[in-house]
C-alpha cells in the first residue's frame, strides 16, 4: 500500500502521526472559513458536551497541554464572543468556561464539518472495519497510557 502513496510511513506509530497530520491539515482548511483552529473546535466541543461547571484544569487535562496553551486558546476564543471565563464563587484562582449563546450557535457548524471530514476518512469502510479500527485504537491509547498511569 505505501508504494502507491510515496511519503506514508511503514510502521505503526509513525502511520498513526501521519493520519493525524491529515486530519488536522484538513480540519484546518475547513475551519478557516469560520476563524477557528482545530484545537479551539476541540475545546468548544469539550465545552458543549460537558455538564456542569468546567474549569481550566478540567480543560488541561482533556486536550492534554500546558496551563499557558489553553489561556491562549480560551482568550483566543474569549475575544470572538464564542467562550465566557468567570471566577468561580468558591475559589478566586479557578476560572470557570461556558459557552455564549453565540458559541452555542456557532457549535452547530463546527459539528456539519467535523461530520464532512468524518465521512471522508470513513469512506470504504464497512461498520464491521470501523468497529474493528475503533477498537484497535483504543487499545493503543491504552497500552500507551499504561506507563502514565502507573506514575500517577
Amino acid at each position: 500500500m505505501t508504494d502507491c502513496h510515496p511519503g506514508v510511513p511503514e510502521h505503526f506509530g509513525p502511520l498513526l502521526g501521519y493520519c493525524d497530520h491529515r486530519i488536522q491539515t484538513l480540519m484546518g482548511r475547513r475551519l478557516r472559513q469560520y476563524d477557528v483552529s482545530p484545537m479551539q473546535c476541540r475545546t468548544l466541543t469539550f465545552l458543549h458536551n460537558q455538564t456542569g461547571e468546567v474549569n481550566q484544569k478540567m480543560l488541561e487535562r482533556h486536550l492534554m497541554v500546558k496551563p499557558s496553551t489553553v489561556n491562549g486558546i480560551v482568550d483566543r476564543l474569549e475575544e470572538k464572543g464564542l467562550v465566557r471565563r468567570t471566577t468561580a464563587p468558591s475559589d478566586g484562582r479557578c476560572r470557570i468556561l461556558t459557552l455564549t449563546e453565540r458559541g452555542i450557535r456557532f457549535y452547530d457548524d463546527l459539528t456539519d464539518v467535523v461530520g464532512r471530514v468524518t465521512r471522508q476518512m470513513e469512506q470504504g469502510f464497512s461498520d464491521q472495519e470501523l468497529e474493528t479500527l475503533k477498537s484497535c485504537l483504543l487499545r493503543v491509547a491504552h497500552n500507551l497510557s499504561r506507563e502514565e498511569d502507573a506514575e500517577q
